[in-house]
């Protein structure tokens, strides 16, 4: 009550033999200058006014996530480099003034002055540069 064996074809996983070639035939392809598979329009800006709130959410989500995968910088331009705060000069006291150039004077750099008075450095260089229009 066996099975007995016939001469059946048993096809190997591994063997190309008997497998049709189900892949469309091979085709020349594009050259350098026509390799864009995506083709954006001409007018992008205006083909972008067109899209409804929904249709630009899903394009931003998508194109920042793109951005990430290749390892691009995502924050906004105007975010990059933050303006510095332009802050009213500190006045310092005729004492720190005359303290801070005698320092200069006596040779003391002033990133040094600036430490030991308790300065910040642009202090320092505006009292010594005052100190030149005087």
């Amino acid at each position: 009550m066996g099975r007995e064996p016939t001469n059946q074809c048993k096809s190997d996983l591994f063997s190309a033999a008997g497998v049709e070639n189900t892949s469309p035939p091979a085709t020349n392809p594009p050259s350098s200058a026509n390799a864009r598979p995506h083709v954006l329009p001409k007018d992008l800006p205006n083909a972008v006014k067109h899209l409804n709130d929904e249709e630009l959410d899903r394009l931003l989500v998508v194109t920042l996530a793109e951005a990430k995968r290749r390892g691009r910088d995502t924050t906004p331009a105007d975010k990059r480099f933050p303006s510095r705060k332009v802050e009213a000069p500190v006045s310092l006291t005729r004492g720190q003034l005359n303290a801070v150039r005698a320092a200069f004077k006596a040779g003391i750099t002033p990133t040094r002055i600036a430490r030991q008075f308790g300065l910040s450095q642009g202090d320092v260089r505006a009292a010594l540069k005052s100190d030149k229009g005087e």
